[in-house]
């Protein structure tokens, strides 16, 4: 189908409306946790056993959404998971005010659902914008998502300064963004409408259709990448502002408003990432962010004072801007492959998202959350090592550099052998065709035939 230009950008601003309003919807829960850790009254590895329903929720959502998308399209879909969503979000609030870790966990896997399906539809109609545009724009996109983040961090680190309670800050947010999506969503969806043939049946999600490419070495690693990437993003959004709370006795709002540094830096650098990569390459630019995640964890770990804690989550945050972009762009090489294998390593970001929020809240109940949060660097020290995996072509362990000499080398054997071979057929004809033999093939040559 065509669209005319002005539907196409009416389409685009549209999408990155949708984008920008989830990224202010995950923020709002997320500037809260530590008031919702006193209201539940729970620790660190309390709550990370609360949050792993969420995870829950997103997984159960990730193995049906690619079949609902097909049966009743993205229209469809983001128009009723809007309900869902504020259902979901002022469910979470009151769970907060009514003290229920039951409660909470419910809301928690009802939230994580809703966003599920949203973030699949709105990636299509994304993706849908792309290719009616002709050129890359999907990382405006996340772009957008991430300026939504910190604008919603710097609301609630506000809110919370105020000292309203997380009920009616999810409730006032809830309403306000949930009247706006829907506003959007006549231009941000161009088409929209069901595909019955693609709805094939059964669940499975991205697991189901990675299968096979779980048998490529490179295709596994990297999903290795993208597991570590998605952690130590994952690791800030979650425990960065509690840490920052419970390791410098501060209140949330300054807990809040230090992740935010962290959101700012890394969309500072996803928006030019696209330049960053063309001009280093993914391999260096892995290997550099990896380094600066290590720099900058390590000074929020070991800050003697609040005062050097900034520092390190600009580091961590232009560390963290670019290792998911670059996993899944390198496993979008092979157009005829792309999509099972961003599958197979979106599977290993879901899988991240399950297991590692747990391990980091349960460290932090036996050692300080700023010290737990450490696990991120063995995290980058994978990624560091790991790096060729996401180049184009060429072996996965050996440098290019490496390669090429090895390739000189061979080369310059076949010349070699080549002339030793023509010298020998000259001498056994008896005849010597000076102007068919190269420089050293004549040398050669005069020297054996010399008394």
């Amino acid at each position: 189908m065509t669209h005319r230009p002005a539907r196409i950008a009416a389409a685009r601003r549209g999408v990155l409306a949708l984008f920008w309003i989830m990224g202010v919807f995950m923020a709002t829960q997320v500037s809260r946790y530590p008031t919702i850790t006193t209201l539940l009254d729970v620790s660190t590895g309390e709550l990370a056993r609360l949050l792993l329903f969420g995870a829950l929720g997103a997984l159960c959502a990730l193995l049906v959404t690619g079949w609902m998308v097909a049966r009743f399209g993205t229209r469809a879909l983001l128009w009723w998971s809007s309900f869902g969503f504020l259902g979901a979000i002022l469910l979470l609030g009151a769970a907060t005010a009514w003290g229920s870790q039951a409660w909470f966990a419910v809301a928690s896997f009802a939230v994580s659902v809703g966003f599920a399906f949203t973030n699949v539809s709105m990636n299509a109609e994304a993706a849908a914008v792309e290719r009616a545009m002709g050129r890359a724009v999907l990382p405006q996109f996340h772009a957008a998502f991430s300026v939504g983040m910190a604008m919603g961090l710097a609301l609630g680190a506000w809110i919370s300064h105020l000292g309203i309670a997380p009920v009616w800050h999810f409730a006032g947010v809830g309403v306000a963004l949930t009247a706006l999506r829907l506003a959007v969503l006549p231009a941000a969806v161009m088409d929209g409408r069901p595909r019955p043939d693609d709805a094939r049946p059964g669940l499975g999600g991205p697991f189901a259709a990675a299968r096979d490419e779980y048998r490529d070495r490179r295709v596994v690693l990297i999903g290795v990448i993208v597991f570590c990437a998605s952690t130590i993003e994952g690791a800030a959004a979650q425990w960065a502002s509690l840490a920052v709370v419970e390791g410098f006795d501060q209140p949330e709002a300054i807990g809040d408003l230090l992740y935010w540094v962290f959101v700012v830096a890394m969309v500072t650098l996803r928006w030019s990432g696209a330049a960053v990569i063309g001009r280093l390459g993914r391999v260096v630019t892995l290997r550099v962010s990896a380094t600066l995640v290590i720099a900058g964890v390590t000074m929020f770990a070991f800050a003697p004072g609040l005062w050097l804690v900034p520092v390190g989550m600009v580091l961590w945050g232009l560390g963290a801007a670019l290792g998911v972009p670059i996993g899944f762009s390198a496993a979008s090489d092979e157009p005829d492959r792309a999509a099972a294998r961003v599958a197979a390593v979106s599977s290993f970001s879901t899988i991240a998202g399950l297991v590692m929020p747990q391990v980091i809240g349960h460290l932090g109940d036996l050692v300080e959350l700023r010290r737990a949060l450490l696990v991120t660097v063995p995290a980058a020290l994978v990624s560091f090592l790991l790096a060729r995996a996401v180049r184009a072509a060429g072996p996965l362990f050996r440098s290019q550099r490496a390669l090429a000499r090895r390739e000189r080398a061979a080369a310059i054997s076949i010349d070699a052998e080549a002339d030793r071979d023509a010298a020998a057929a000259v001498i056994a004809d008896g005849i010597e065709p000076v102007q068919a033999l190269p420089e050293e093939g004549v040398q050669a040559v005069v020297e054996r035939r010399s008394p």
